[in-house]
C-alpha cells in the first residue's frame, strides 16, 4: 500500500498542533506589549480592535490571492502602515511573535512526537510546509519538541510568497529534498488547501487529521477527498508501516546522492533523541560517514552499535566520560608541565585510541594542548575586531601583549606536548591509528604554524599528519595571527583530514555557505584521501547542511560516492 512513499509532509497548524483563539479581554491584555515596543499612544481596547480588523483584512486578501507576505510586509503593508518603515523592518518578527500570541494560545498534539519518532526510524523522510505569517514559530516548536533535525526542510508561506492551495509551495519541498512528489504523502486537516495542492502537486497519497473541537463538513468535490481521514497522528504509524529493511535504508536507492564526506556528531546535540536516530538522519541527508566528536561519553557511545555504521575518524577525548572543558581547568592535557597531570591528559588520548582500534578508525583527531587558559587578552582583541578597530592602536598593543606572553610561556608545554606525542605515537602504532594534529581557534593552543612544522617530524606521514580546520584558520588569521592560506601551502601534503565549516567576522562552526570562507581554495589543496568532516553546531538545520554538501560539491570540495569508486 505505501511501497512508493518515500517522504511524509506535514502541515502544522491544526495537524501538529492546535490554536485556539484568545478573549478578546486577554487579547487586549497581551496586545499592550506591541503598544510598548512601537511606542504608538492610543486606548489598548481600541488599538486590539484595530489590529483585529486589519489582520482579518489580510487573511480575506492572502486566500483569495493565494500568496503571503513575510513579517515585514504584513506590518508594514497591513498591520501597522501608519509606523516608519525602517523601525517596523528592525522590530517586524518581535510584533509578529507578540500578535500570534496575542491572538490565540496553542497546543501540540499529544501524540505529535511519538508519530513523528515512529515514522522517521520507520525510514521515511520528513518534511513540514504550512501556510504562516511566521518565519520563526514552525522551527522554533520543533526545536522545543526535540524534533529539529528529524524534518529534512521546512516550507513555510511566508518565506516563499505563496500558499496552499497552490500546488508550488509543496513541490518547492520535494525539490529542496531531491525526491519525486509521487514518491510522497501529505499530512494536513483541511482538504480545501491541503489536499488540493497536494494533489494538484502529484503526491500519491493525502490524510486529512479530524479535530472533534474543530469539526468541518465533508468536502462536495471528490477531488479533495481525502486517501485516509484519522481522528489522531498516531494513526500515521498504521498507515505507513515500517519499511522492510532496515532502518529505512531502502532510500539510499541510485537517485539519492551520497557524498564522501562525513558529519560530526557535534550536530547530534538537542537535535536528536537518541544517537541511533543521528546517524540515520547523517545517512539520508547523504553523508557516507560520522566522525564522532569529543561531547560524547559512554552513555552516548553505548547507545548504538558503533560498528553498524560508517566513521571516517574519532576526535578526542572520546568517549568524553571526563568532559573537555574538565580536562582543561585540572591541565589534565599533554601539554601539561605538571607530570602527573601530563600523564592523565595521555590517558585521555589513549582512551580514544583504543576506542578508534575497536572500531577499525584508523584516524584521530588530536587536540594539542595550550599555552595558557587565559583568555583575557583575547576576548577583549575580539571585542575589539568586532568593534571594527582591527587598525588601532589599542588592538595593535593587545596583539603585542598577547605574542609576548605566548613566547614567554611557550617552551616548557612545547616540550611536554613532544614527550606525550611520543608515547602517543608508540601506543598508537598498535592500532595502526594515525594522529591528527588539528589547528586551533584560540591563539594561547598548541600548535602554530612553525610548532606543527616541528611536530610532523616525530615520524612519518602514515603515523602523524594534519587535520586542517576551515574555520579555526579563518579566525585566526582575521585576527591576525597566523595566515590562514599558509596552513593549506606549508602542510597540503601532510593533511589526512579537514573539519569544514564557515567563519562570519570571527564567529566560526556555521555551514559552509553561511560565511564567507573560500571553499573552493581550500578544494585545491586536499588531498584526495584526507577525510572530509562538516563540523556545526546544532542550531543548524537539516536543510542547510543539505545545501552546505550542494555547495561544497559544486566547487569541488567534496565528490559524490560513485565518482569515488570510479
Amino acid at each position: 500500500m505505501t511501497e512508493q512513499i518515500d517522504a511524509i509532509l506535514f502541515d502544522m497548524g491544526g495537524t501538529l498542533r492546535r490554536g485556539t483563539s484568545r478573549e478578546f479581554t486577554e487579547k487586549v491584555e497581551r496586545c499592550k506589549k506591541i503598544l510598548e515596543l512601537t511606542g504608538v499612544d492610543t486606548d489598548p481596547v481600541d488599538f486590539t480592535r484595530m489590529l483585529d480588523g486589519r489582520a482579518n483584512a489580510y487573511r480575506k486578501w492572502s486566500r483569495i490571492e493565494q500568496v503571503e507576505l513575510n513579517e515585514v510586509g504584513f506590518w508594514s503593508h497591513w498591520m501597522l502602515p501608519e509606523l516608519e518603515a525602517d523601525k517596523l523592518g528592525a522590530l517586524a518578527v518581535e510584533l509578529n511573535r507578540l500578535w500570534r500570541d496575542a491572538d490565540r494560545s496553542y497546543l501540540v498534539f499529544p501524540d505529535t512526537r511519538e508519530t513523528i519518532l515512529g515514522l522517521f526510524r520507520g525510514g521515511y523522510r520528513l518534511g513540514l510546509v504550512s501556510n504562516t505569517t511566521s518565519s520563526v514559530e514552525a522551527p522554533n516548536l520543533l526545536n522545543e519538541l526535540g524534533l529539529g533535525g528529524y524534518f529534512e526542510t521546512i516550507v513555510l508561506s511566508c518565506q516563499v510568497g505563496i500558499r496552499k492551495p497552490r500546488p508550488e509551495i509543496i513541490l518547492e519541498a520535494t525539490r529542496r529534498m531531491g525526491i519525486p512528489p509521487e514518491r510522497c504523502a501529505y499530512i494536513g486537516n483541511l482538504p480545501d488547501r491541503d489536499v488540493a495542492s497536494a494533489r494538484s502537486a502529484g503526491f500519491s497519497r493525502t490524510v486529512i487529521l479530524r479535530d472533534a473541537l474543530k469539526p468541518f463538513d465533508l468536502p462536495v468535490d471528490p477531488t479533495l477527498m481525502p486517501d485516509h481521514f484519522i481522528d489522531s497522528l498516531k494513526e500515521l504509524l498504521d498507515l505507513f508501516p515500517a519499511h522492510p529493511t532496515s532502518k529505512g535504508e531502502r532510500l539510499q536507492a541510485a537517485e539519492y546522492p551520497v557524498y564522501v564526506a562525513s558529519l560530526s556528531t557535534m550536530w547530534a546535540r538537542k537535535n536528536f533523541e537518541t544517537l541511533d536516530d543521528f546517524f540515520l538522519a547523517a545517512r539520508r541527508l547523504g553523508f557516507s560517514a560520522v566522525e564522532l566528536n569529543h561531547q560524547m561519553n559512554s552513555e552516548k557511545l553505548n547507545q548504538v552499535d558503533l560498528k553498524k555504521y560508517q566513521l571516517s575518524s574519532i576526535h578526542e577525548p572520546c568517549p568524553a566520560d571526563i568532559p573537555m572543558d574538565t580536562l582543561k581547568q585540572r591541565d589534565w592535557m599533554i601539554s601539561s608541565t605538571n607530570e602527573e597531570c601530563r600523564q592523565q591528559g595521555v590517558v585521555a588520548v589513549k582512551r580514544s585510541i583504543d576506542l578508534a582500534g575497536s572500531l577499525g578508525v584508523h584516524k584521530l583527531v588530536v587536540h594539542a594542548g595550550h599555552v595558557s587558559l587565559d583568555m583575557t587578552l583575547e576576548k577583549e582583541l575580539i571585542k575589539l575586531y568586532n568593534a571594527g578597530q582591527l587598525e588601532s592602536a589599542a588592538y595593535h598593543e593587545m596583539k603585542s601583549r598577547m605574542m609576548e606572553q605566548r613566547c614567554k610561556l611557550i617552551a616548557p608545554r612545547f616540550e611536554a606536548v613532544q614527550k606525550s606525542l611520543r608515547e602517543l605515537l608508540e601506543y598508537a602504532a598498535r592500532f595502526e591509528v594515525c594522529l591528527g594534529l588539528e589547528n586551533r581557534f584560540h591563539y594561547f593552543d598548541i600548535p602554530s604554524q612553525d610548532e606543527l612544522a616541528t611536530l610532523l617530524e616525530l615520524a612519518g606521514s602514515e603515523r602523524i599528519g594534519f587535520i586542517y580546520d576551515s574555520g579555526h584558520a579563518a579566525a585566526m588569521g582575521r585576527l591576525g595571527f597566523f595566515p590562514s592560506d599558509l596552513w593549506l601551502e606549508r602542510f597540503s601534503p601532510r593533511i589526512i583530514g579537514t573539519h569544514l565549516h564557515d567563519v562570519r567576522g570571527v564567529s566560526d562552526h556555521l555551514a559552509p555557505g553561511l560565511g564567507d570562507v573560500d571553499f573552493r581554495k581550500i578544494a585545491g589543496y586536499l588531498p584526495p584521501d584526507a577525510f572530509r568532516t562538516i563540523e556545526v553546531i546544532g542550531s543548524h538545520t537539516p536543510e542547510q547542511l543539505r545545501n552546505a554538501l550542494k555547495l561544497l560539491l559544486d566547487i569541488g570540495c567534496i565528490r559524490l560516492m560513485e565518482a569515488a569508486k570510479s
